[in-house]
């Protein structure tokens, strides 16, 4: 409320806790006592107004590039591996190497950057794919297809990442997930009658990669999907396809070898898959203008069944890939109209009074030069800050152009248990210096 001003020109002002954190959603004067239309650069935990702690860097990364993304998992052996990617390679972290502290293990394969890769742990291995896709206009602005689509992964055993793989008919296929020749012509030819552009059953073998991966019902899915017949090179990409592993073999996704592999082309929706998460029992699939849910069905044949969450052929969709994060039961993400948490059961906006704050920032991210890998809003849901430090919240950092030149990074944190906005300014590098975090959140 305004302050009350006395007779000679005095007044008190208080702002104590517990707080409402940033509200830009109405005229200052009609703000409530414990919120801000400008907080930056403050921690607002147990009722209490705390400074930001000092961020710093503990080592340099490979060559200090960009990390693609980053994770930990636990082999059969039981000793965890954190691996990070850049743009072409895979590296292992190693205390024991002199800083930075980082071993090559890319192997056999290949990292398509320079956007975020998705990845999975599943049975104590690390599977991984390239996110190759094609967008009309893509969270860069312009197209891209890549034309090695493959699925990789790592036991933290052998030398190195593993993207090959021997068929029944002995036939390599160039991904993990690949369809044998003598099954080509038969998997590809149910898909032309899908996709046009296909144009008929391929020679093969086929290997197949995707921008998202996920696990559900002891399956490895893959979304927003493009396949390679590796006859001829030729690469085909399908934005709105879901194409699952058989249940328990993640090395077979030949739906005629194995009747519990297979896909399923969203057809009756007018746009692309965007992201992918898994939630208890039932999985989501993010779309431009909507969220399909998917669930198992019991059955071998068919072991997914979707349900589109809106009925209508428009809804609460996912405008920014990246934003989109998954902490146990709940997601969250960025939608064209709010910021919306994620259950099992509704999608509920979260924006509130930050609510134009962040889609001001994220329209003036979009006028960053698309050239510049370092423009992409990357949203993950943190549990705690450090040991003992428990602060579950949402964050997206928003990269935004300087005056002086360079970026800076705008992140907004929301705090799941207070239900308010902070905001938070880090300056950056200079933009010919890639050093931003573009980590996949959904499973860090």
């Amino acid at each position: 409320m305004p302050p009350q001003i006395n007779a000679k020109g005095q007044w008190v002002e208080e702002y104590a806790g517990p707080y409402g954190g940033l509200n830009v959603q109405v005229p200052e004067s009609l703000l409530a006592d414990n919120e801000s239309p400008a907080l930056s650069n403050f921690l607002l935990r147990n009722s209490e107004l705390r400074s930001l702690p000092v961020f710093t860097k503990k080592f340099d990364t490979p060559n200090n590039g960009q990390i693609l993304g980053i994770t930990s998992f636990r082999d059969v052996n039981g000793i965890f591996h954190t691996v990070i990617w850049q743009f072409n390679k895979i590296f292992q972290y190693n205390p024991a190497t002199p800083p930075p502290p980082w071993d090559d293990i890319t192997g056999s394969t290949q990292v398509q950057g320079p956007y975020p890769v998705a990845y999975r742990s599943f049975a104590n291995i690390l599977w991984y794919t390239n996110v190759n896709q094609f967008f009309s206009s893509d969270v860069l602005g312009h197209v891209r297809l890549t034309t090695h689509p493959f699925l990789a992964y790592w036991d933290g055993i052998t030398a190195g990442f593993i993207a090959t793989q021997t068929q029944y008919d002995a036939s390599v296929t160039q991904s993990a997930a690949g369809i044998a020749a003598a099954s080509s012509a038969a998997v590809s030819g149910t898909l032309a009658q899908f996709y046009s552009q296909i144009g008929g059953p391929r020679a093969g073998p086929l290997a197949i990669g995707a921008q998202y991966l996920g696990e559900l019902n002891n399956q490895l899915i893959l979304a927003n999907v493009s396949m390679r017949d590796q006859a001829t090179g030729d690469v085909f990409s399908m934005p709105n396809l879901v194409w699952w592993s058989a249940n328990g073999l993640p090395l077979e996704w030949d739906p005629t070898h194995n009747t519990s592999a297979g896909f399923n082309a969203l057809l009756d929706v007018s746009d692309q898959i965007t992201g992918l998460a898994t939630l208890g029992v039932a999985g989501y699939l993010f779309r431009n203008a909507g969220i399909s849910q998917f669930s198992p069905s019991g059955s071998a044949v068919a072991p997914f069944q979707f349900n589109h969450m809106w009925a209508s052929e428009h809804g609460i969709g996912s405008v920014l890939p990246w934003s989109i994060a998954q902490y146990g039961p709940q997601a969250a993400f960025v939608a064209e109209d709010n910021v919306y948490s994620l259950t099992l059961t509704n999608a509920s906006p979260i924006g509130g009074g930050a609510r134009d704050a962040i889609m001001r920032d994220v329209a003036a991210n979009s006028g960053i030069d698309p050239s510049i890998q370092q423009r992409i809003p990357v949203g993950a849901i943190i549990p705690r800050f450090s040991d003992g430090y428990v602060y579950l919240s949402y964050e997206l950092s928003i990269p935004l152009p300087q005056t002086s030149g360079g970026l800076r990074q705008r992140i907004y944190n929301y705090s799941f248990a207070e239900k308010y906005w902070e905001v938070w300014d880090i300056p950056k590098p200079n933009l010919t210096e890639p050093k931003l975090i573009t980590a996949q959140p959904n499973y860090v």
